[in-house]
């Protein structure tokens, strides 16, 4: 089966793809003994995987693309020349990884101008693949994928995350609200919730505590596979400490219960 890529960003997309994998094999060889445990300023975990994917991470890309710029969980922002930047999270779901569960992935996207242009989720320990190139469509472990086409809430399985944390704010219960308005909740499954939604298993997806690195490679692949995201005001963008993701057909609603 041909795959459909943009020419436009080919190279970007296969250098990704193979920085992600190699991480994802860092990964799994390490799995049950990633070391000693440090909470960073957010009471967030790390390992010494989650430090050394990122190292090999950002090597790779920004040896084939030196003039990027650079945005990592665990290095930080590096401004780069060509008006581009990468923006990697080197072990989405340091928990799960922690206690052995396997949704732990490696999150690579492109961001420009126009927003998230190319996309990789790697679950290695699910042995799936998801990418997508602005233009080119997306795929999963070379298929391609899209959305679902469920029109209402009450038919939709919907994933949340944020509600305990946001409890006491009109965020927390809006999307408690929300919760409720589904016709079935699976709460949230890290990036593989992403991934479920862009292959048309989950129908919408709302984070409240989501950084740029936890969903700008989804809102690439969501949107390549006939998806939108947004921010809880309905803006195109990743930096704003929230995302919705969604089959398109369900956004406005979803939007709806936190105006």
């Amino acid at each position: 089966m041909r795959q459909r890529r943009s020419a436009d960003f080919h190279n970007e997309l296969d250098t990704a793809l193979a920085a992600a994998k190699a991480a994802g094999r860092v990964q799994l060889k390490a799995l049950d003994r990633a070391g000693k445990v440090r909470l960073k300023a957010d009471a967030s975990p790390q390992t010494r995987v989650d430090r050394d994917c990122e190292k090999l991470i950002s090597g790779q890309l920004l040896r084939r693309f030196p003039r990027d710029g650079f945005l990592g969980e665990e290095s930080g922002d590096h401004p780069g020349t060509s008006g581009r930047r990468w923006i990697v999270d080197p072990l989405d779901g340091t928990r799960p990884y922690i206690r052995g569960l396997n949704t732990f992935s490696a999150l690579i996207a492109l961001e420009d101008e126009a927003g998230p242009a190319v996309g990789v989720i790697h679950l290695p320990a699910l042995g799936l693949t998801c990418w997508a190139a602005r233009g080119g469509g997306a795929f999963a472990n070379g298929r391609p994928i899209h959305v679902s086409r469920t029109p209402r809430l009450k038919k939709a399985l919907g994933s949340a995350l944020g509600f305990v944390e946001k409890a006491g704010k009109p965020q927390g219960r809006a999307l408690l609200r929300l919760m409720r308005a589904y016709g079935y909740n699976y709460g949230f499954m890290d990036a593989y919730s992403y991934a479920a939604l862009a292959m048309g298993r989950l129908d919408a997806c709302v984070n409240l505590l989501d950084k740029p690195w936890d969903c700008a490679a989804a809102a690439c692949i969501v949107e390549e596979a006939g998806g939108r995201f947004s921010d809880l005001k309905g803006r195109r963008t990743v930096h704003s400490g929230n995302c919705v993701l969604s089959n398109g057909r369900l956004h406005e609603k979803l939007l709806a219960f936190f105006r």
